[in-house]
């Protein structure tokens, strides 16, 4: 595995998918937020350079853009970037602009986050940490934990985690040498103990993957998938809502990373999965435009594809009993991640209306008196609930 010299060198595609991510959900998410009026302070826990050697801007650069884009605005609160960084940081400092509310720190993530838990005071803040490490050994999964329990106004996690990585550490760890040919993304191979693993893990679970994997009762694109749906359920103890997004090089390849997000607002959660299946798409768009391999699957996560090509039918499946639209909307993004925004859900539903399922609005008419057709599931003056048609019955599996 490569190690954080090269990683710098220039800004692959899978790194160029990520830095859009964070770069279409950070101006919504800062006006979103500064409508609370209560301070915001953006934590880039694993700052780098700055800027890629070929020129490109890495994160910190894209997130002193979007607090400058924000604080334009006479009305927002005080915004803070804080950028930390210990091997790199002569050249973060010399990338990031002179400005009071920016702030690169010297220093370990683990020292720094150590320090935060422990001395800082929220104050009614608004926390979002974007943490995406060059290894794994220092994205303690307690981390996450304590951070939640500090009592700050809202809380937000954008992590890159490397979960094939893991488990090759996993396997080395175990003494179970694996014998896949393709490779993780680049990261440093810093893990010491399967103990570390299970504290990164946030928990042994991963050990029983790695067992069935070595013994060929799974192949490591099974062992991958089981892995991030298991932290994923222990990050819900942590988050109310977490989606992640697979990201790869080639359909049948293992992902390079997942992209984890955890939020406590439905807000957040669809605005989150919103601007990933946009920023998702656009790259399959380009990708294929230019007849490069990447991202060329027809939806981003391959053991989603079966309920995703039967899309009416799942969203049916959830219609149980009478259910907000919001709700539903919160549970389809839960399951099926980014394969489709909140508009494509909606359109379904149109479709669906009066043949599949019953719609009740209530009011149930516009102010001028004309029967309402709305779907805005984040109007306050508006109930929309939905029902199936009692003759749908799920399609037999």
């Amino acid at each position: 595995m490569s190690s954080s010299h090269s990683f710098f060198k220039d800004k692959r595609p899978w790194s160029r998918l990520k830095d859009e991510v964070l770069k279409a959900y950070l101006v919504p998410y800062l006006a979103k937020v500064a409508r609370t009026r209560k301070p915001i302070i953006i934590a880039d826990c694993f700052a780098g350079k700055g800027r890629f050697d070929d020129g490109e801007p890495g994160s910190p650069l894209i997130i002193a853009e979007a607090i400058s884009h924000q604080l334009s605005d006479a009305t927002s609160p005080e915004i803070k970037g804080v950028f930390i960084e210990k091997k790199y940081f002569k050249e973060l400092a010399a990338n990031v602009p002179n400005s009071p509310w920016l702030t690169p720190l010297e220093g370990g993530y683990e020292d720094r986050i150590e320090f935060f838990i422990q001395k800082y005071e929220p104050r009614n803040r608004n926390l979002l940490l974007y943490v995406d490490p060059y290894g794994i050994k220092s994205v303690l999964f307690s981390y996450f934990e304590r951070i939640q329990q500090k009592g700050f106004n809202s809380v937000e996690l954008l992590l890159n985690l490397n979960a094939f990585g893991f488990l090759r550490e996993g396997c080395r760890l175990l003494k179970n040498p694996d014998s896949e040919t393709e490779t993780p993304d680049y990261y440093e191979a810093d893990v010491n103990t399967p103990e570390r693993l299970d504290e990164i893990a946030g928990g042994d679970y991963w050990r029983r993957i790695v067992d069935d994997y070595y013994a060929k009762r799974i192949r490591m694109q099974e062992a991958e998938e089981r892995f991030i749906a298991q932290y994923c359920e222990r990050l819900k103890k942590v988050f109310h809502y977490v989606v992640n997004i697979p990201i790869k090089a080639k359909l049948n390849n293992i992902p390079k990373y997942r992209i984890v997000y955890g939020t406590n607002h439905a807000d957040g959660l669809l605005l989150m999965v919103d601007n990933m299946n946009k920023r998702w798409a656009d790259f399959r768009a380009d990708a294929r435009n230019q007849q490069s391999p990447l991202f060329e699957c027809d939806f981003p996560d391959p053991s989603k594809q079966k309920d995703c090509w039967n899309i009416d039918d799942k969203i049916c499946s959830y219609i149980d009993c009478e259910i907000g639209l919001r709700e539903l909307l919160e549970r389809l993004v839960q399951d099926l991640g980014i394969s489709f925004s909140t508009s494509e859900y909606k359109d379904h539903l149109k479709k669906m209306e009066n043949d599949r399922i019953v719609v009740t609005r209530v009011p149930p008419t516009t102010a001028t008196g004309k029967q309402s057709k709305s779907w805005d599931h984040t109007s306050k003056e508006l109930t929309i609930k939905i029902s199936r048609k009692e003759q749908w019955q799920p399609p037999l599996l």
